[in-house]
């Protein structure tokens, strides 16, 4: 199909064994929501499901681990939904791939991107080709949130009630 692009997006599962309380009940939540993003020195991302907020962190060491990881964040964007219907069908195929009904999975990464791309060029000596970086996708109800980072972030899972 001409001008179709294929969204090179992969499940992922930072938070196993733990099930997202969604319902399609009247007055709670059918899909993941975003609740809040905090970007200074780090970058803390915020969802929120019926019973659970799901704290995102990309935390800075103090000191660079011995593998060099210094903690950094290259890029932040944040898009209503209905401007990355891309993204969202894609997930919902890559859902039905991995078995997951439910279409209201938020965890995704991206490979070879081009946000990833664009991004090692506009900042250049931080991010060599040569270093790993990661692009994080994550899909709620009225937003996509994609995250450029050099590590994967700490998931930290914290009950509402």
């Amino acid at each position: 199909m001409e001008g179709f692009k294929i969204i090179p997006l992969v499940f992922w599962n930072p938070i196993p064994n733990h099930t997202l309380s969604i319902s399609g009940k009247l007055g709670e939540y059918d899909a993941m929501q975003l609740y809040s993003i905090a970007q200074g020195h780090e970058l803390h991302i915020v969802l929120e499901d019926n019973d659970y907020f799901y704290l995102i962190d990309y935390e800075r060491p103090e000191i660079p681990n011995a593998e060099g990881i210094e903690g950094d964040v290259y890029a932040v964007v944040q898009t209503p939904e209905v401007m990355r219907f891309d993204i969202k069908s894609t997930a919902d195929d890559k859902l039905n791939e991995v078995g997951v009904t439910e279409y209201y999975w938020p965890f995704f990464k991206m490979e070879d991107s081009s946000l990833l791309a664009w991004t090692r060029e506009a900042v250049g000596i931080f991010l060599p080709p040569e270093k790993t970086a990661y692009h994080h996708v994550y899909v709620t109800e009225s937003d996509i949130v994609e995250v450029i980072a050099d590590r994967d972030p700490k998931v930290t899972i914290q009950t509402k009630k």
